[in-house]
């Protein structure tokens, strides 16, 4: 079977070959699921194992390539969205796309990546605090920071920019008013372990305001590596500390604090001033 895309996302040539060489002996059975797949469906990929997932992706592709060219949205755009495919392949030691519940708001043109930052359209259903600024059934456009570079604040500046400009001109029916982000890079309580000047502290004060959600999971997974978080101080004590920021976080969390994620929002027209 062909895949249109198959060399232009950055996949490695053992999965490049895995894919090409799949079985499709059903392929009526195969398209549908790629069809499904790109309207975000994705419960038929539940009990296919990650080779088989990463082709449906892969051909879903296709499909949404389409919508992209219905809404002139550049090929540039598009590809540096599906290129999400490869990187969560890497994550998973390039056996294929076990994170296909995540990948779907790429293929279902749900989610777009604009330099360094990804920008995904999102409607409040029930607010996760009072704080939270979107009330039910409005838009706002969530936020989320690819695994692959520096978090540099001018490039993160530009892609907020970048994503103002994007909506407005592709999705005008759309009507937003909040950026918002969900991650452990918007914990308030990082400053009391991380440098003021770090790439994450200038990240989450582009952000008006924030407050907690207490999980650790995201921290351990995310900074230290760990598929399950350390309950026992012993656990923790044997966390690595490869990094500054690792020395610190860890002697932060044995020391008795927290970690978290936070739930930061900020205003659109803070980036539409110097446009």
């Amino acid at each position: 079977m062909d895949f249109e895309f198959i060399n232009d996302i950055g996949l490695s040539d053992s999965l490049k070959h895995a894919i090409s060489d799949l079985d499709c002996t059903a392929k009526v059975s195969f398209l549908r699921n790629s069809r499904l797949y790109a309207s975000g469906d994705c419960s038929r990929l539940r009990f296919k194992n990650d080779v088989y997932r990463l082709a449906c992706a892969v051909k879903a592709c296709e499909y949404t390539k389409k919508r992209y060219e219905e809404k002139g949205i550049s090929n540039d755009i598009f590809l540096a969205t599906m290129r999400d495919i490869s990187l969560w392949c890497r994550e998973n030691d390039n056996k294929g796309l076990k994170n296909y519940g995540w990948i779907k708001y790429h293929i279902a043109f749900e989610l777009f990546r604009l330099g360094r930052l990804q920008f995904q359209i999102c409607k409040t259903l029930v607010p996760f605090d009072k704080r939270f600024p979107t009330p039910p059934g409005e838009y706002y456009i969530n936020v989320h920071i690819p695994k692959d570079g520096k978090l540099k604040t001018e490039e993160c500046v530009k892609s907020f920019k970048a994503a103002v400009n994007f909506f407005e001109s592709y999705f005008p029916e759309i009507k937003w008013n909040y950026f918002l982000c969900e991650s452990w890079l918007v914990y308030p309580k990082n400053r009391e372990f991380m440098d003021e000047n770090s790439n994450i502290i200038k990240f989450s004060s582009l952000f008006e305001s924030s407050y907690c959600v207490f999980y650790e999971g995201q921290t351990y997974e995310r900074l230290f590596g760990c598929k399950t978080a350390p309950v026992l101080k012993s656990q923790i004590k044997k966390l690595p500390e490869s990094s500054s920021l690792q020395k610190r976080a860890k002697a932060y969390r044995l020391s008795g604090g927290r970690f978290g994620i936070g739930v930061a929002a900020v205003k659109k027209q803070a980036f539409t001033e110097s446009l």
